[in-house]
């Protein structure tokens, strides 16, 4: 892929992209545990949504989760900071030297919130194993349509 921001250090540089299988859907991965375990594969939906539902409120609850063998979810955000001036301008009474800043912090700085995932010990050791090659399809594809174009 190449960097065409033309602002950046990097620009007109090529780098490496990885390119994804079909996407796995959650059906699909509880039909897979259903042949590994010999367990019904409706019994493994039942559990799997009873999972994500309690994922999803625990999350939203401000629980940090741990699935073993994963890694560790929670929950970031990204907000606007507020500085000494911001505060003086609502609020004229504000001393720096006296009020502590961070009563002035607000939920409203908040823009938006986003998932982190932080992968465990060995989900690490399995990235770090990760073999990689070029494909070089698309490059045996020019080929031939430049000895196409040579052809009378």
């Amino acid at each position: 892929m190449q960097n065409n921001n033309q602002y950046s250090s990097a620009y007109k540089k090529f780098y490496g992209r990885v390119q994804h299988g079909e996407t796995i859907s959650s059906k699909t991965l509880c039909a897979h545990a259903a042949k590994d375990s010999g367990i019904e594969e409706s019994s493994i939906s039942l559990v799997f949504d009873a999972f994500l539902k309690q994922f999803e409120e625990q999350l939203c609850g401000g629980h940090p989760i741990k699935v073993d063998n994963l890694g560790t979810f929670k929950v970031g955000i990204h907000s606007s900071g507020i500085g000494v001036n911001d505060v003086k301008k609502s609020h004229p009474e504000f001393d720096p030297e006296k009020d502590d800043i961070q009563k002035y912090v607000s939920a409203k700085q908040v823009k938006s919130a986003h998932l982190l995932f932080t992968p465990c010990e060995e989900i690490k050791e399995l990235l770090r194993a990760v073999k990689f090659e070029t494909d070089k399809s698309h490059w045996e594809q020019a080929t031939k349509d430049e000895e196409e174009e040579d052809i009378p």
